[in-house]
């Protein structure tokens, strides 16, 4: 019996190794699928990684320290759940072997394929790691007073598990938390809490709508529509993204409101790198079906189509930050169309020019403000 279960963590060791291995194999290949990207953010992040980390921490001091503002901490904590969702949601491949998992199961258990997942879940999960890292300095007179960070904690791994083997009900979840807590009723921090594991349990149970069923690809507007539902993540991580930058549009307005013409042109440059940025997955789109539409004699159509999801996605991010901001100015919405659509035409002719570009029309816009 003992070589036997010897000879069992011999097999789960060498099944780890392989799994561990296959993680960082996809991850690198992962990272050469942002090529196109990779000097963009390595110029514009780069020199903040330190910056952001701190945000980071300071964001999760908001989570815990929010029984003077309940209801704007549980905004804040749903938002890192969904910022974590998305982080995951890249790596899910990776972090499920999926290219390999009907291989794997002729070589290891069940119960070892789900072990290793969420060995590797909880390695890949940094939000998760960040908060146990504060929850570790915390002294227990503090956990006294914050119970909520203890279910809010439980949320981030119990999300990640969703994330990887029910991605639907995970939608579902986060579209019923909004609700909770964008109603303006006055709830404590661990109610709040609660009330999100309780609508994420919940939405387990809603049944999943086949939507591809119930539309006909039959003019270009079905096609876009189709492709950009069942390739949802070009659109999910760009709307992360741009709610970052609301969030942290609201935080810093809410410090220093004498920067607010500075904070405005620093969100309408990002508005307007992640929206143009999706004309590079729209582009290779239009060269993948462009001889189908030749043969349906709607290849001028299908060419202009293609940049109309990149100036939508700006135009939606641009009239929301006016209606919750308040803020209103037609010349820099102009300006930003033109930078929009100059941005769209580069990532589409000038790959190369555009990050380039996109850094030179901030600085000018920075220096014409001063």
């Amino acid at each position: 019996m003992i070589a036997n279960l010897k000879q069992s963590i011999g097999q789960y060791r060498s099944f780890m190794d392989y799994r561990y291995k296959a993680y960082k194999t996809e991850l690198t290949q992962l990272l050469l699928q942002l090529k196109s990207f990779g000097l963009l953010f390595l110029v514009v992040l780069g020199s903040s990684v330190l910056g952001l980390i701190l945000l980071l921490f300071l964001g999760l001091g908001k989570i815990i320290d929010s029984s003077a503002a309940p209801q704007y901490g549980a905004q804040m904590a749903l938002f890192y759940l969904l910022l974590q969702s998305v982080m995951l949601s890249a790596m899910k491949s990776a972090i499920k072997n999926s290219n390999q998992r009907l291989f794997q199961q002729t070589i290891a258990r069940s119960v070892w394929l789900y072990l290793v997942d969420i060995k590797l879940l909880t390695l890949s999960n940094a939000w998760l790691i960040a908060s146990v890292l504060i929850a570790l300095d915390l002294t227990l007179s503090q956990w006294v007073k914050v119970p909520h960070f203890i279910v809010f904690m439980l949320l981030q791994f119990s999300l990640g598990v969703l994330c990887l083997y029910k991605p639907s009900e995970l939608v579902y979840g986060f579209l019923f938390s909004t609700i909770l807590v964008c109603v303006p009723i006055h709830m404590q921090p661990l109610t709040y809490h609660m009330g999100f594991a309780l609508l994420f349990a919940l939405s387990l149970f809603v049944p999943v709508v086949n939507v591809n069923r119930r539309i006909a690809v039959s003019s270009l507007l079905g096609f876009w529509f189709c492709y950009l539902l069942n390739h949802c993540w070009t659109l999910v991580w760009r709307v992360s993204l741009l709610l970052c930058v609301f969030m942290a549009s609201a935080a810093l307005i809410n410090e220093r409101a004498d920067l607010v013409p500075i904070l405005v042109i620093l969100a309408m440059a990002f508005i307007v790198l992640f929206s143009s940025s999706l004309q590079f997955d729209c582009g290779r789109v239009y060269e993948q079906y462009r001889l189908f539409f030749k043969t349906c004699e709607q290849e001028r159509a299908f060419y202009i189509s293609q940049f109309l999801p990149s100036i939508l996605l700006f135009l939606l991010s641009t009239i929301s930050y006016s209606v919750i901001f308040g803020y209103t100015h037609i010349v820099l919405f102009v300006i930003g169309n033109m930078w929009c659509v100059l941005q769209v035409y580069l990532a589409q002719k000038k790959p190369a020019h555009y990050a380039l570009v996109w850094l030179i029309s901030t600085g000018l816009l920075l220096a014409l403000l001063n």
